[in-house]
C-alpha cells in the first residue's frame, strides 16, 4: 500500500512539472512572437522580466518550501528563457541566412 501511495504522488509531481514548464515554454515563444516589433533589447528585457514574473508566481502559488525555493524559481525561468531565446535565434537564422543561388543548369566540367 505505501509503495503504491509514492507511485502516485510521484506521478502527481512529475505531472505538475511537466504543466509548469508546458505552460512556461509558451509564455517564452508567445512573448517573443508577440513583441516582434519592439527592438531586440526590448524584447529580450521583456522576456527576462515576464519569465521572472511568472517563476515567482508559480513559487507563490504553490507555497513552495524554503529548500526547494531555488529550484522552484530556476525551472519555470530557464523554460521560458530557452523558449524565447529559440524563437529568436530561429528569427534571426531566417533574416540573416544567405540564399545560395543554383545555377539553372548544372556546370560541366
Amino acid at each position: 500500500m505505501g509503495l503504491l501511495v509514492i507511485v502516485i504522488a510521484l506521478a502527481v509531481v512529475l505531472a505538475g512539472i511537466a504543466a509548469i514548464l508546458a505552460t512556461s515554454a509558451v509564455l517564452g515563444y508567445a512573448t517573443v512572437a508577440a513583441s516582434r516589433r519592439l527592438p531586440l533589447g526590448a524584447r529580450i528585457a521583456l522576456l527576462v522580466a515576464l519569465a521572472a514574473g511568472s517563476a515567482a508566481v508559480w513559487v507563490s502559488a504553490l507555497g513552495i518550501w524554503a529548500i526547494w525555493r531555488p529550484a522552484a524559481l530556476a525551472l519555470p525561468f530557464l523554460t521560458t528563457v530557452a523558449s524565447g531565446a529559440g524563437f529568436l535565434a530561429r528569427e534571426a537564422r531566417k533574416r540573416h541566412t544567405p540564399r545560395v543561388r543554383y545555377p539553372a543548369w548544372p556546370a560541366r566540367h
